[in-house]
């Protein structure tokens, strides 16, 4: 006769950071889990998208850690707030992200 006896016990799972200075986005970073099922989170800042927008349009502006202190141009500031969007999202994880392993036949 076989026994099979088992034990439940906790596990301290990995997780990756991958930290990205992105030109579109700034500062943003992918945490990939270990574990199964393998989550994968993204993290982004709209306000440094906005701030990465505006020194390409080279529109002056004071920061601050989250967000604006004061801009002269607030429309153009506006505007540009209001342009971000699944598409841009979507543009990070085209770059940034890489192709899922599949199985060939």
């Amino acid at each position: 006769m076989v026994r099979f006896d088992f034990s439940r016990q906790s596990v301290c799972v990995n997780h990756y950071y991958f930290y990205l200075q992105d030109e579109d986005f700034g500062p943003a970073f992918i945490k990939v889990c270990t574990y199964a099922p393998f989550a994968i989170k993204v993290c982004l800042n709209g306000h440094e998208w906005a701030k990465q927008q505006l020194h390409k349009a080279e529109i002056p502006f004071e920061a601050l850690g989250n967000g604006f202190l004061s801009c002269p141009e607030p429309d153009p500031l506006q505007e540009i707030c209001d342009r971000l969007g699944t598409e841009q999202i979507q543009a990070f994880f085209d770059k940034w992200g890489c192709p899922a392993p599949h199985a060939s036949n």
